[in-house]
């Protein structure tokens, strides 16, 4: 995407695909709320959420990052000057609310409803569980959650197991590489719930296809998965909670 030019080069562990898919999420309206993203590191994807949100509403982006060595919450890197440059060069800096705290500390006092919600923090299981407990209260119904290294990493996939598939408050489920992302609702349909069931068994088999010793298994499957929920229950997903509120 053109708008995204000066986003993809920044340091990141996000692929093309996910900063695209995070600028369509920044572009989520039909809600009030805001954006909340917990796990900021250098900006990447605070740029591409705050770029999305400047061409659909006037909301900011609030970004949760200590930005510093806390060698207890598994942090060794102080990239606060970088996080700040990239914003800037970006021209997003006057979107974004920089929180430099962890997301414990961030939670404390909130109180704003969210919108959409960006888990992309400490990995490990205790602190995905943490991060998902603390902040996902606020994420108003018919709001989205998106979590990144759902895929690769075993504390992201088992909370989203856990709390998010298994809880039958989400659907549309949409798949973009690493990035997971869902719709919260008050009761899961059955249409919905077909769907999701559908995406579940196609995400296991890509993640067998990941393992697997087969030329290009990994390439394919991933192209594929997107191709069949990102680019169809993405769109879907922003269109049906727009249609929802139009009759409410």
């Amino acid at each position: 995407m053109k708008e995204l030019e000066n986003v993809y080069p920044l340091p990141g562990m996000l692929t093309a695909a996910e900063v695209d898919c995070l600028f369509k999420l920044g572009q989520f309206k039909q809600s009030n709320g805001v954006i909340v993203e917990i796990g900021s590191w250098k900006g990447k994807s605070t740029a591409a959420l705050a770029l999305g949100a400047a061409t659909a509403h006037n909301e900011f982006v609030y970004a949760i990052d200590p930005h510093k060595i806390l060698p207890e919450e598994g942090y060794f890197e102080d990239t606060a000057a970088e996080f700040f440059a990239n914003i800037e060069r970006v021209g997003v800096q006057s979107r974004v609310v920089p929180m430099m705290m962890t997301s414990e500390e961030a939670a404390r006092d909130w109180h704003k409803p969210i919108r959409v919600l960006w888990i992309d923090g400490d990995h490990r299981y205790e602190s995905t569980k943490l991060d998902f407990s603390l902040w996902e209260a606020h994420l108003i119904e018919g709001g989205i959650l998106a979590m990144h290294d759902t895929i690769r990493k075993e504390g992201p996939k088992r909370v989203l197991w856990e709390h998010v598939f298994r809880s039958g408050r989400f659907q549309e489920i949409a798949i973009v590489d690493n990035i997971t992302a869902v719709r919260k609702v008050k009761r899961v349909s059955l249409g919905a719930r077909l769907r999701n069931y559908l995406t579940l068994v196609l995400r296991a088999v890509y993640i067998a296809a990941r393992k697997s010793s087969v030329p290009h298994s990994k390439e394919y499957g991933r192209k594929f998965l997107r191709r069949l929920t990102a680019q169809t229950w993405l769109p879907a997903m922003l269109w049906v909670f727009s249609t929802h509120l139009a009759r409410s």
